[in-house]
């Protein structure tokens, strides 16, 4: 959301913390719109936990925002830097103020949206500043969004803002629960490097108990209990509610202890703790007021130093020592194998993302997805050591007929017009389904005159659109405005801001953009036009028969079931792989 610097005032000769819109925003309306919300937001709450905003405007057309500069460290970088738990003291001290501050907020009206560690700054003295109030929102103004992922933060998220619920003051109470057990225990709530099981923890699995990581945290775990629960309702209805749980909870051990010494109830003393730096062997002052930048990318094929995606032909990028076949080979699937694929050890895979939830980058910059799990148990079936390269996607088959990558894996549609290219190894069945935003009726039968955005390369765009847009034509009708992207991200994007009126994908592409919106986008109408993924291997090549062996043994024995169910595409499962199934 900005860049932030520390400046001085030469009118009021202070120091302090300048916050600026980044210039490649500068000129975007809906950023303005969330930086100039941020301003007010902040400034409209008085509390002493809340960084003071002195003030905001613009100068030659950047936005600013001019705050008191805090020395400290965010708590991000805390848990970060120390090798155990924060310690349950501090715990309590952390949540108490930042609980100040989120009731303050909450009495005003506002819900801050995104609670988290580095958003919670700590001054030399151990007071507690909840900064970054630019995604916080008035509870009754319609959200304001600029990318397809929700707003916020994975790990610290309520499981109603993945279900389309609206955010209240619960919301931020929840994830300042997830702050608490990851002071107490060093870890977070759910971790995980799949964005969709980190989703799966906070919709469906119990709170965590902290117990189960150091037995003498007993006492918190129906603080966690309470401040994560499901249903909101059941939570504590003020953070401050929170915040006493935890310090009775801080008490709790102790006053079992002093009476098992000395039979006498125990009293709080005051104690002198040492300063958070020497606490933490931290050393020197740092300026920690950051801002998380947000940014556009844009579609870049990636270097040809990048050894995972080079598009060199495999005889020559494989030409390596032989590996040892991985953990988990089935020998007669392996030795079905071509021997100058089995030789290198490597299966190398053509891939293009983003295409969540089957091949995308999650927030750690891992290549994960339905694709990438099921294609890393297929390797490993057949004793290889999978070699993912990222490509555009349009080039995976000619790359796959040339003998630059082994496999091609990226959601590709079985057809017959494909299949004069390369044979395919089909895995999963998948239509086509549309999605438009709350409010706004598209029916995907009758899109006449309408903004439709696809994604380049796929069915929708070189079959579906077209095709109805001259049946559009002929019936004397204005055509459908086929808007494409060159990824789904930034279709989905689009149609949140309102730049398409729907869009078409693939049905569990769809399906995931919708669950992830956070409501900002819906279902409308149902799957159609329902066709087979296969994996594309080169016309005739003996790596067709392994694939399909690796495939059914993964049914066999459950996997392929666990795979798509943990990424909730089960739905699309089929019961026996297919050697180029496409019925058109």
């Amino acid at each position: 959301m900005g860049e932030v610097y520390r400046a001085r005032d030469t009118k009021t000769d202070r120091v302090v913390a300048l916050k600026l819109l980044p210039p490649h925003l500068a000129q975007d309306a809906v950023f303005q719109q969330r930086f100039r919300r941020e301003a007010h937001a902040a400034a409209g709450v008085n509390d002493p936990h809340v960084v003071p905003i002195h003030s905001y405007g613009e100068i030659d057309g950047r936005l600013y925002l001019d705050m008191r500069l805090v020395e400290g460290l965010n708590l991000g970088d805390i848990l970060a830097r120390r090798d155990k738990p924060l310690g349950t003291e501090l715990a309590a001290v952390v949540v108490e103020q930042v609980a100040s501050a989120l009731d303050a907020a909450h009495a005003a009206g506002l819900v801050h949206r995104d609670v988290k560690p580095s958003n919670i700054l700590i001054s030399e003295s151990e007071f507690v500043y909840l900064i970054d109030f630019g995604l916080a929102r008035a509870t009754t103004e319609p959200g304001v969004t600029t990318t397809g992922n929700t707003l916020g933060t994975l790990a610290y998220m309520a499981p109603e803002r993945f279900s389309g619920g609206l955010s209240d003051p619960r919301s931020d109470i929840y994830a300042l629960a997830c702050v608490l057990y990851e002071c107490l225990t060093g870890s977070r709530p759910y971790p995980s490097d799949s964005l969709e099981q980190q989703i799966a923890g906070h919709m469906v699995n119990p709170p965590p108990c902290p117990s189960d990581a150091d037995p003498a945290l007993v006492a918190f775990d129906e603080v966690i209990e309470k401040g994560m629960a499901k249903d909101p309702e059941r939570r504590y209805q003020t953070a401050s509610e929170l915040a006493a749980a935890t310090r009775r909870a801080v008490e709790r051990p102790r006053i079992r202890a002093d009476r098992r010494n000395t039979g006498r109830s125990a009293h709080r003393a005051t104690v002198r703790r040492p300063s958070i730096r020497r606490r933490l062997a931290v050393v020197g002052a740092v300026v920690a007021l950051v801002a998380s930048v947000s940014t556009l990318a844009a579609w870049q094929l990636r270097s040809g130093h990048d050894e995972r995606t080079r598009t060199a032909s495999v005889s020559e990028s494989t030409a390596t020592v032989p590996q040892a076949a991985p953990a988990g080979a089935v020998p007669a699937i392996a030795d079905t194998v071509p021997p100058e694929i089995r030789a290198t050890g490597r299966l190398v895979i053509g891939v293009n993302v983003p295409y969540a939830p089957n091949e995308f980058r999650d927030s750690y910059g891992e290549l994960v997805g339905f694709d990438v799990d099921l294609m890393n148990a297929v390797a490993r079936t057949v004793g290889l050591t999978p070699d993912f390269r990222e490509t555009a996607f349009e080039s995976i088959l000619g790359s796959v007929q040339s003998g630059s990558f082994n496999v091609g894996m990226s959601s590709v549609t079985d057809t017959r017009e494909r299949q004069e290219i390369v044979d395919f190894v089909d895995y999963f069945e998948a239509g086509t389904l549309w999605a438009q935003r709350p409010g706004v009726h598209v029916d995907p039968n009758d899109a006449c005159g309408l903004r439709v955005g696809v994604a380049y390369a796929v069915i929708q765009e070189t079959e579906e659109i077209p095709a109805k847009s001259a049946a559009c034509i002929a019936a004397g009708r204005p055509p459908i405005d086929k808007v494409v992207y060159t990824r789904q991200d930034d279709l989905t994007a689009a149609l949140i801001a309102g730049e398409v009126d729907a869009m078409s994908a693939d049905s569990p592409v769809t399906g995931f953009a919708v669950k992830t919106s956070g409501g900002a986008i819906e279902v409308t109408g149902e799957v159609f036009d329902a066709g087979l993924y296969g994996w594309a291997v080169a016309k005739g090549s003996g790596l067709t028969e392994s694939l399909r062996q690796a495939l059914a043994h993964l049914i066999s024995t459950g996997e392929y079931r666990t795979i798509a169910t943990m990424w909730g595409v089960e739905r699309g499962m089929i019961d026996e792989p297919i050697i180029n199934g496409a019925a058109r």
